[in-house]
């Protein structure tokens, strides 16, 4: 694959996983039903409701793992993409982009912890959890974003032209 076409295919899949992040945040990720009643909730709802609960630290993990890294790789690779000649340099680029894709691996924690809840609470009429659609959402703006930082080459941070994308 040329340097360009792969600058490219990163933006691409970047902008996807950031556009699937937009329902992943507001559409319920899973169901819990116990006795009869049934409450479904976002990621920003299951942090309050940790809050609420008394797990300041626990709502403090969900919230730095669920909601703020995903916003924060999406940000962070795309200033690596856009990288100008002047800013920020190529070393600090790599960083930034090792670093995000180190964090990648771990991007489907929540995921699992989706499924696992869902197989593991099947109590029949006691408690049941169920996913919704926010963690398909979720699961591929997380696969989406490790896509684009695969496919993207680090050799073009040293490109003099490397940019704003005018010349793939």
């Amino acid at each position: 694959m040329r340097p360009g076409s792969r600058r490219l295919a990163a933006w691409a899949l970047l902008v996807a996983a950031a556009v699937w992040l937009v329902p992943a945040n507001l559409l319920p990720i899973m169901t819990f039903e116990s006795i009869g009643r049934a409450q479904s909730g976002t990621i920003a709802d299951g942090v309050v409701r940790l809050v609420h609960s008394g797990m300041p630290v626990l709502a403090l993990v969900v919230f730095t793992a669920s909601l703020l890294i995903p916003i924060l790789k999406i940000l962070v690779l795309a200033v690596v993409y856009w990288r100008t000649p002047a800013h920020p340099s190529p070393r600090t680029a790599i960083r930034a982009y090792r670093l995000v894709y180190w964090i990648g691996r771990w991007s489907m924690l929540d995921v699992f912890v989706v499924a696992l809840l869902a197989g593991l609470m099947r109590f029949g009429k006691l408690a049941t959890a169920s996913p919704e659609p926010g963690i398909t959402a979720f699961a591929l703006a997380v696969v989406l974003t490790m896509l684009s930082a695969h496919v993207f080459s680090t050799s073009q941070l040293w490109e003099p032209d490397h940019g704003n994308g005018a010349n793939p």
